[in-house]
């Protein structure tokens, strides 16, 4: 029996014929044929995300076997289906962690300083004092595979890794493992505090203005899990007062940060707009497309699906 299979994800020429002649037996709909809604009804599978509008029916499909989303981050979404649901956690370590080692050494190193010296033809050797990441001690919010790739890479260059997790137990690249209930006891050893947290009622504002009043006041942040971790106030008020010595944010409360956020015009925070984990590295679509077809040879076969959040 053929089965449909809807993709959302974008696949080149090359991509869709290499599916096709994969799986002879399924029927490929992509989003961007403007007929895709009429085939929902026999839809098996639905790799990617489908649109606001489509969602809300996802729970009467008939046939619906699987939806595979392509990020690691999965809210709202168990609610929205009654079949297996599949996220992409263990494809975006190698990005992530290597925005974080590029994150840290960029506020280190102050390479802003010297481009910005370089623009105006300033030869100028003059620096504070350079820091390193070896001897530093690095406490990562989450120890999945965000968490876990970082602390190996932070480990190698020296530093000294503390997971928080949801409970004790040993987990590659990390020197200590606690629970995120003993943060606040681990809060003023750390230099650098990274959250890869996802956005869940456990998590959401789990940092306040105490949490960082607990911190060294040299202490670096960085935040590429959910920006509701900590509110857009409590980042201004923390810099506004001098909490910490920096930050680096990838995510916030409120997306765009808005325009008139003094965080803008902090020389000690660096922004980025939601992009440490994004495609823009051609191996995370690489490892997303072999997450695919890891399910769709289930879907095939008959056998467990992969990376399962629902059940």
């Amino acid at each position: 029996m053929h089965k449909t299979i809807l993709i959302f994800e974008e696949a080149d020429p090359a991509r869709r014929t290499a599916l096709q002649k994969r799986y002879p037996d399924f029927r490929f709909i992509y989003g961007d044929n403007s007929d895709w809604p009429k085939y929902l009804p026999q839809t098996n599978a639905i790799i990617g995300f489908i649109d606001a509008a489509h969602k809300d029916k996802l729970k009467s499909l008939p046939h619906l076997e699987l939806v595979q989303l392509p990020f690691a981050g999965y809210e709202s979404w168990p609610e929205a289906v009654s079949c297996p649901l599949a996220n992409a956690s263990g494809i975006y370590g190698l990005a992530v962690s290597e925005y974080l080692i590029g994150a840290i050494l960029n506020q280190y190193r102050y390479f802003p300083l010297l481009q910005e010296r370089q623009n105006q033809k300033i030869w100028n050797p003059n620096l504070k004092p350079i820091q390193s990441i070896s001897q530093k001690t690095i406490l990562v919010l989450g120890c999945g595979d965000l968490g876990s790739t970082f602390a190996k890479k932070a480990q190698a260059l020296g530093a000294h890794t503390i997971g928080a997790a949801t409970r004790v137990r040993p987990i590659e690249g990390f020197d200590e493992v606690i629970t995120l209930d003993q943060l606040d006891d681990y809060l003023g050893k750390c230099d650098i505090l990274v959250s890869t947290l996802p956005s869940n009622e456990k998590t959401r504002y789990l940092l306040d203005i105490d949490s960082f009043r607990k911190m060294k006041p040299t202490a670096m942040f960085i935040n590429v899990g959910r920006g509701d971790l900590v509110s857009l106030k409590t980042l201004e008020d923390v810099m506004d007062q001098k909490l910490i010595s920096s930050m680096v944010l990838d995510v916030f409360e409120t997306e765009p940060l808005p325009a008139d956020s003094p965080l803008w015009q902090n020389e000690q925070v660096m922004i980025t707009p939601h992009i440490s984990g994004d495609f823009s590295l051609p191996e995370t679509k690489e490892l997303l497309w072999k997450l695919v077809e890891q399910n769709l040879d289930a879907l095939q076969n008959g056998t467990p699906f992969v990376n399962i959040v629902n059940q």
